[in-house]
């Protein structure tokens, strides 16, 4: 996920998340194909496996010009090895399991942050500030909160996707990967833009009170 700086128009905050959502399009576009070619077309899953990295390619292209690259080269990594599994495996339903095996690790990696007194959102977020200066908006308290949003929206896409891929039904596994991903992605995206930009603003606020208040 981008974290922009939260003192930026609002103008600014929806070009970012209008990239972000560009970003999701075309991480998924390649699931679509390799769906496609599987389902409809008949290929084998080793043949899929070839035309969803040809797309997957074609897609981090497109992505760098958004400056996305970084993130699309690891959607590339990540689609590689869900292609490779299930072509190896002969089961098609293999393919998501990365998937879910990532979204679990962020799930405990984000909630051990936080019970570790570092919310993972805090620490990106200084770290950002300390490169493009600028003051980190919202309390710890706030960044223990959002990171814990983010835990429990990649928390529950993995037990969702884990309970679909038990039942080994690919087409419920590929509807249930866009109705959640997607949606959980840009719903969490804009719910932490907003508590930032609200945070940055009442951090505007006290600083222009202070003079005020210091000149009584």
């Amino acid at each position: 996920m981008t974290y922009p700086d939260s003192t930026e128009p609002a103008q600014s905050r929806r070009s970012v998340m209008a990239r972000d959502a560009c970003l999701v399009a075309l991480a998924g576009t390649p699931t679509l194909v390799w769906y496609g070619a599987w389902r409809f077309a008949s290929a084998s899953l080793a043949v899929a496996a070839c035309v969803a990295l040809a797309v997957g390619c074609a897609a981090t292209l497109i992505a760098s010009r958004l400056g996305h690259t970084r993130k699309m080269l690891v959607a590339l990594g990540l689609l590689a090895l869900s292609v490779a599994l299930a072509a190896l495996t002969g089961r098609a339903q293999d393919y998501f399991l990365p998937g879910i095996l990532i979204d679990a690790l962020y799930a405990v990696v984000l909630s051990a942050s936080v019970a570790l007194r570092r919310p993972l959102i805090g620490v990106v977020l200084r770290a950002v500030a300390g490169r493009w200066r600028f003051r980190v908006p919202g309390s710890k308290r706030v960044h223990a909160l959002l990171t814990l949003l983010w835990a429990a929206r990649f928390a529950a896409e993995a037990v969702v996707m884990t309970v679909l891929y038990l039942r080994g039904d690919t087409d419920v596994l590929l509807v249930a990967r866009f109705v959640l991903r997607a949606p959980l992605q840009v719903a969490c995206a804009a719910v932490t833009l907003a508590v930032l930009a609200h945070g940055a603003a009442q951090q505007r606020k006290a600083e222009t009170d202070s003079p005020k208040a210091a000149g009584n």
